[in-house]
């Protein structure tokens, strides 16, 4: 059964639900109750990337060295056309400056949240499972919000956080807005993607284990990032990688779960020669073995039009406030591994705020908080978007614009500044 009142009801809990209700136990609120529409361990793989600014947030809360303990720490990129290398970057020399977390953590999303849930547990919080919510309307005799769920049970919360992803119901119920701020045009070329954890056999060379991998060609590209051996199935011998194509949105929608005989084939046609299962190209042949996870992405983004929300009833007092967090709040495209570790920061940075309003009963520091937090979710947008340009012109079909594109990129990071530059923006150590 459902708890009757809250002071605070999350809904949603992935990492940045549950980042939100951790941060909030450690700012000492406990009336807290947390719910999720699907079962423990339902959630698959999505991202699998943790920057730097998002350890220094999870490190606040006490769970920064158990997610790193579990991941990949990840040295590097490197870029490739054909068979050459032509651009390695160590984020070690890059981040040291800035960070003690010098790296790019490789780890897949549901091995965060079963950090995040194990230290909720630890804290004595229960997520309460599978609870959808049906309704939410002011309380008419209490400051509040009467959120009824599916079972019919009603919560009574002074503040609901929804962290119920790009598809909130919390932020429909609420009335704010959801669209994209500029609406600019996605380039065919990457406007969908094809995403999987695999196991290659047999077990490649030229396959890094802590670095990640871009080869593009004139058929498109293709990423590879290393992950650890995080599945039940897979034994610690296999060495799992997430592997990403672009799909041409002229071509077709994917699968929603690509087999993998159909990753095979982009692979064979994607990829580089040496990663080829067709022994009349590589005569090493490589095969995927294992297909762990996979999935589509539609490339998109998309901001709330305010990530804060009194609610007041019919006679005009407070009904209760609604705050938005992580994808329920702004997406973006997955170019640059943004957007689970900007909604864990959308999260921990919360909790100060919140509480100040609990004790106080003022919404200022919220407000203040849902100001920066869109401005940071606007600023990570438009770098996505200018990431996912520059990929579409480089896989351009015209071919003078796909060379010109190629050698632009090439000749702005052969410059240790630049190449800074983008480690920088990209650890969001710049955009907190």
């Amino acid at each position: 059964m459902l708890p009757e009142t809250a002071s605070v009801l999350i809904i949603g809990a992935g990492p940045t639900g549950l980042a939100a209700a951790i941060a909030l136990v450690k700012q000492g609120i406990r009336d807290i109750v947390v719910v999720d529409a699907q079962l423990q361990g339902q959630n698959s793989s999505r991202a699998a990337v943790v920057h730097a600014a998002t350890l220094e947030a999870l490190e606040s809360i006490g769970c920064a060295d158990a997610i790193i303990a579990k991941g990949v720490k990840g040295r590097g990129m490197m870029f490739n056309r054909n068979t050459a290398t032509f651009i390695s970057a160590e984020f070690k020399g890059l981040l040291a400056p800035y960070t003690r977390y010098d790296f790019v953590l490789l780890v897949p999303q549901t091995v965060v949240e079963d950090v995040l849930h194990a230290e909720l547990v630890q804290q004595g919080v229960q997520v309460l499972r599978p609870q959808r919510v049906a309704g939410m309307a002011s309380s008419t005799d209490y400051k509040g919000l009467n959120v009824t769920f599916e079972s019919g049970e009603v919560i009574r919360a002074d503040f609901v956080i929804g962290a119920d992803g790009k598809n909130s119901v919390v932020r429909e119920l609420a009335g704010i807005s959801y669209a994209d701020p500029d609406k600019a045009p996605i380039g065919d070329s990457v406007a969908q993607l094809v995403l999987a954890d695999v196991v290659f056999s047999p077990r490649h060379t030229s396959l890094s284990d802590d670095c990640m991998m871009a080869h593009v060609s004139p058929s498109g590209v293709f990423l590879t990032l290393p992950l650890p051996s995080y599945h039940p199935d897979l034994s610690s011998d296999d060495m799992v990688h997430r592997i990403i194509f672009n799909i041409p949105a002229s071509l077709g929608a994917p699968p929603s779960n690509p087999s993998t005989e159909y990753l095979q084939n982009l692979l064979d046609t994607q990829g580089p020669a040496h990663m080829s299962s067709d022994p009349a190209v590589n005569q090493q042949a490589i095969h995927i073995a294992k297909t762990v996870w996979s999935s589509r992405y539609r490339t998109s983004s998309a901001i709330a039009g305010t990530f804060f929300k009194p609610l007041h009833n019919e006679e005009g007092s407070s009904g209760g406030r609604v705050v938005i967090v992580g994808d329920a709040a702004h997406t973006h495209s997955p170019f640059g591994g943004q957007g689970m570790n900007l909604g864990i920061r959308d999260a921990v940075f919360l909790a100060p705020a919140l509480k100040k309003s609990l004790s106080e009963n003022k919404d200022d520091e919220l407000e203040s908080w849902a100001a920066v937090r869109r401005t940071q979710a606007l600023t990570t947008i438009q770098m996505t978007k200018q990431i996912t340009a520059s990929m579409s012109y480089i896989l351009s079909p015209n071919r003078f614009v796909a060379s010109l594109s190629f050698w632009i990129f090439r000749f702005m990071t052969g410059f240790s500044f630049m190449r800074r530059m983008a480690a920088w923006r990209l650890s969001g150590l710049g955009n907190r």
